[in-house]
């Protein structure tokens, strides 16, 4: 039985090896302007645009809501404060004689009763 050898040329093995490493350099070269364009597009809307906190807003009718759905009882005011530089919503209501306080915060919504 004979074994036969196959000749390469010394240049044959290198290049069978470069070529993934040459298509993994290529993709990152096109992938870099990608990421690139995308971290600038997020910078310039990030600067463009309002900070959420102040695009997200409570109006006093959803704060009626959220409060009615809490606490029973029946509003006698709402008022629109400012507390510590926050806007907030004070409801005042009246369970069976009880009047309580609550203030709705006007940008999150976060509901505190008053003590």
């Amino acid at each position: 039985m004979l074994k036969s050898k196959s000749k390469s040329l010394p240049g044959q093995a290198r290049t069978r090896y470069r070529r993934p490493s040459s298509i993994v350099v290529l993709l990152l070269l096109l992938y870099a302007p990608a990421l690139w364009a995308q971290d600038h597009f997020l910078a310039q809307q990030n600067a463009d645009s309002p900070a959420v906190e102040q695009v997200a807003q409570v109006s006093q009718r959803q704060a009626l809501e959220l409060v009615r759905a809490r606490f029973s009882g029946n509003v006698i005011s709402i008022n629109e404060v400012q507390q510590q530089g926050e806007r907030f919503y004070r409801v005042r209501m009246d369970n069976d004689g009880n009047i309580f306080t609550v203030y709705v915060n006007a940008t999150t919504g976060a509901i505190r009763r008053e003590q």
